[in-house]
């Protein structure tokens, strides 16, 4: 009797460390956001966007997925008809942000390429594919 009382506590407590431990994956879970301005063209996964304002998003949840994580909107607002662009990015760890971060090359006179991307308080910046 002592034996099965044993086995019962200890696949409690199996059991409910698991839903412990689901409960703080998710919390550590965010969706994150910033909006920027670009003064000239700056080409994102392949799409070049013209000057003016864009919603950055990324989405923990989809990354973990291993789906589109990164999101980019015209304006300053989440509105579906208004993507420009999504892609999977590849984490890289990188000094904390102060401010949001876009970091981008040239590689040819002229034209911007967008590299990456890190939020404000953030030590995790989103590499962005190639297309």
């Amino acid at each position: 009797m002592k034996k099965l009382f044993f086995i019962l506590v200890a696949l409690g407590a199996l059991v409910l460390g698991s839903f412990c431990w689901q409960a703080n994956a998710g919390s550590a879970a965010k969706l994150q956001q910033a909006v920027t301005r670009f003064d000239k063209p700056v080409i994102v996964h392949g799409v070049v966007l013209p000057p003016g304002v864009y919603l950055f998003m990324h989405d923990d949840i989809a990354m973990m997925r291993g789906d589109a994580c990164s999101y980019v909107y015209k304006g300053d607002a989440q509105d579906k008809d208004k993507l420009v662009v999504s892609f999977h990015c590849t984490p890289a760890e990188r000094r904390k942000a102060d401010s949001f971060v876009v970091r981008s090359a040239e590689p040819s006179p002229g034209v911007v390429v967008l590299r990456e991307f890190q939020f404000k308080g953030d030590t995790e910046a989103h590499l962005i594919p190639t297309p």
